[in-house]
């Protein structure tokens, strides 16, 4: 990841402040939303309210803080939405509000941190996620400067790579952190701001073509949830559209018979590793199947009768499982035929053997010669005991 590209945007949440401090209103009643705060020394101070377009932020209000620094803000919206509340130009904040919703924030004029919310815990998670943020982007923009300002000469090549491994080092635990909120809070629509946060301008934190999977889950649970929400909307467009992108590029890149077969390294049953070169001279059925899937269940019982068949005919199988729950796929390994070898990342779709071999559905298989290369591909049943006979011949 080059350095140079980052142009650190502090995507920062702050606190602001009205007119004149106001009664809660029955919202619940009327379906208006409220946001009401005080901010310290902030008297006088101007705060914008703005609705979080896809395209563009929409102006709700913009009020000024009393003479003790509180604000109230009361509009009405449908539904459930994303909203940027501004007192300075050097940032906002993040609230994620309903109609009915009254939130209550505290903040200080000469501070974008702390704050607090009261009133939404969606908000005040976006508040932990920004706090997180905001300490990744401040040690990029430090190891930025750095790799910046290293004098040319002796070591520059040594120090250049330090700092990248460095970057690397940050950038990848924010993206880790990232990933586990958005799976550990499948029902707050705040998810969708850690799905699309930045590390700066040109450099996601996530891109559906490469982190296809936690698009997919965030995609499924807000959908589900927030189908009338328009970044929602344009999250599942977005997301329909990168995977018609996959499959044109898989179609197009598709292993098939006459290519050499990639090698792998993968953790067996028995807790050992499985090299797939290590068995070069002999012919290899490699197949992909899951517990979890019927047609796979159903076709082991051809593979059965192969390895019972062809087992002692210099023939190999490995199965390897796209399952991610250990008991089920252990379950599910109902015989251990001598040279049927099973093995799992327990990934699921992210298994980097499946994606080696690009595959995009379940029971897939690859006839691998001796030299290691594929010579037949997707036999199932009867014709596949007939394609390993053929070639064993």
């Amino acid at each position: 990841m080059l350095l140079r590209m980052l142009i650190v945007v502090l995507v920062t949440f702050v606190a602001g402040c009205s007119r004149q401090q106001k009664s809660e209103p029955s919202s619940a009643e009327t379906g208006q939303i409220t946001i009401t705060g005080t901010l310290e020394n902030g008297e006088d101070q101007l705060v914008t309210l703005d609705l979080m377009g896809t395209t563009a932020f929409v102006p709700i209000d913009s009020v000024r803080c009393d003479d003790r620094g509180q604000f109230a803000i009361t509009f009405s919206e449908p539904g459930m939405n994303y909203y940027a509340l501004k007192y300075t130009d050097q940032g906002y904040i993040t609230l994620i509000a309903s109609p009915g919703d009254h939130l209550h924030l505290t903040g200080t004029a000469e501070n974008l941190y702390p704050y607090t919310v009261e009133g939404s815990g969606y908000s005040d998670l976006l508040r932990q996620l920004a706090i997180v943020h905001k300490e990744a982007l401040e040690q990029l923009e430090k190891i930025a400067l750095a790799s910046r300002n290293i004098p040319p000469g002796p070591g520059y090549a040594e120090k250049k790579q330090e700092l990248n491994a460095r970057f690397d080092s940050v950038s990848g635990a924010f993206h880790n952190y990232s990933r586990e909120f958005i799976l550990n809070h499948p029902d707050s629509p705040a998810i969708l701001i850690a799905l699309y946060n930045q590390f700066g301008p040109g450099l996601p934190v996530f891109h559906p073509l490469t982190d296809l999977e936690i698009y997919r889950f965030a995609d499924s649970v807000l959908y589900a949830s927030y189908p009338g929400n328009e970044a929602v909307r344009a999250l599942h467009s977005e997301l329909a559209a990168a995977m018609e992108q996959l499959r044109n590029q898989q179609q197009e890149v598709q292993l098939q018979p006459g290519d050499k077969a990639p090698d792998f390294v993968i953790q067996s049953i028995d807790d050992h590793p499985l090299t797939l070169s290590t068995f070069r001279g002999k012919f290899v059925l490699l197949h992909f199947w899951a517990s979890w899937s019927k047609p796979s269940l159903e076709e082991n019982r051809f593979l059965a009768e192969c390895a019972r068949k062809f087992g002692e005919q210099d023939l190999v199988i490995i199965s390897v499982s796209i399952d991610d729950d250990k008991q089920e796929w252990h379950a599910a390994v109902k015989e251990q035929i001598p040279g049927w070898y099973h093995a799992s990342e327990l990934e699921r779709w992210e298994s980097a053997v499946a994606n080696l071999y690009r595959i995009e559905r379940i029971p897939a298989n690859f006839l691998i010669n001796p030299a290691g290369t594929i010579v037949e591909k997707d036999n199932f049943g009867e014709n596949l005991i007939r394609s390993v006979e053929k070639h064993l011949q």
